[in-house]
C-alpha cells in the first residue's frame, strides 16, 4: 500500500495555515515557523516526539513556505547529562564538527545550560520563545515523551547549542548527524526569517523559528541484540547434549 509524504503532507498543512494568516486582519495571532526533526525517509512529522532511531542520518527541515536565515541553530538535550553531543553537517568547515554556537547570536545568552523542573529550553539559553511566549519545549513535556518511550524520567538535561552554516528553507530540507547524546535525548532547533538579523532575538510574531515538542527529535537507537554469555552457552550445550542421550536411551528401550 502507497504510503504517504509525510513532509508533504506536514508541509502542506503549514503552508495552508499560512495562507490563512496572510489574509487574516490586522492583529491576528502570526504563527511562527515551525522547525521539525525526523528520522529520514521514516518518521511521520509530528510524532510528538519523532523518534531519531538513527542519529547517523536525520531531517531538519521547516513547514509552510519560508526561509529562515544563516546560522541555524541545532540544540541537544543530553538524557541526565550522559555523554557529550556532537554534530556533523555537509555545510560546516569542518563537516565531522559543526561548532558551539556564538553566544548573543539570536540573544543567546549561553550555548550550554541544564534544563530541569520547570523550566524550558529555549528560554535556559536565552532565546525568545516563540509565537504567544509560552513554549512546548518544556522538561515537563522532554519527562513525558521519554516515558512514554520506556524510558526511566530524567532528573535533568544538558543543552548544547550548535551553529550549522545554512539558510533553511522550506522545499530544501537538510540532513545531519549526532553522536555521543544517550537514548532518550532530544534534538531540536532555532533560528529566526531571513532579514530580521542574528543580533537579536527576533522578537517580531511570525519571525521566530523554533520547534514545537509534537515535532521534536528523540534519540531512540534501537537496542543491540544480546549476545549470550560464555557460561551460558556452555550450560545451554550440556542441557541440550543431555536432552540427546535421553532421547537415544527412550529410543533402544
Amino acid at each position: 500500500m502507497l504510503k504517504p509524504n509525510p513532509l508533504s503532507l506536514f508541509a502542506g498543512a503549514a503552508a495552508l495555515g499560512a495562507l490563512a494568516l496572510a489574509s487574516s486582519p490586522a492583529g491576528a495571532v502570526v504563527i511562527d515557523p515551525q522547525i521539525f526533526v525526523q528520522q529520514s525517509g521514516s518518521s511521520p512529522a509530528g510524532g510528538d516526539p519523532n523518534l531519531i532511531t538513527n542519529t547517523g542520518a536525520f531531517t531538519v527541515g521547516v513547514a509552510g513556505n519560508f526561509t529562515l536565515q544563516n546560522p541555524l541553530l541545532i540544540i541537544v538535550g543530553v538524557y541526565n547529562g550522559n555523554g557529550t553531543p556532537s554534530i556533523s553537517f555537509a555545510g560546516c568547515a569542518n563537516p565531522s564538527s559543526c561548532p558551539l554556537a556564538t553566544v548573543g547570536t539570536y540573544g543567546l545568552t549561553s550555548n550550554t545550560a541544564t534544563l530541569s523542573s520547570g523550566q524550558d529550553a529555549y528560554t535556559q539559553l536565552g532565546l525568545t520563545e516563540p509565537g504567544s511566549g509560552t513554549d512546548s519545549e518544556t522538561f515537563g513535556n522532554w519527562v513525558g515523551g521519554d516515558t512514554k518511550n520506556g524510558f526511566a524520567a530524567p532528573t535533568s538535561f544538558t543543552l548544547y547549542a550548535f551553529a550549522l552554516n545554512t539558510s533553511l528553507t522550506s522545499a530544501s530540507p537538510i540532513t545531519i548527524d549526532e553522536a555521543g547524546a544517550a537514548a532518550g535525548s532530544y534534538i531540536i532547533a532555532r533560528d529566526c526569517n531571513a532579514g530580521t538579523g542574528t543580533s537579536s532575538g527576533c522578537n517580531t510574531p511570525g519571525d521566530v523559528g523554533a520547534t514545537p515538542f509534537t515535532n521534536a527529535g528523540l534519540v531512540d537507537t534501537p537496542t543491540p541484540p544480546r549476545v549470550p554469555e560464555p557460561a551460558s552457552l556452555a550450560l545451554l550445550g550440556t542441557a541440550l547434549a543431555g536432552l540427546g542421550v535421553f532421547a537415544r536411551r527412550r529410543r533402544s528401550s
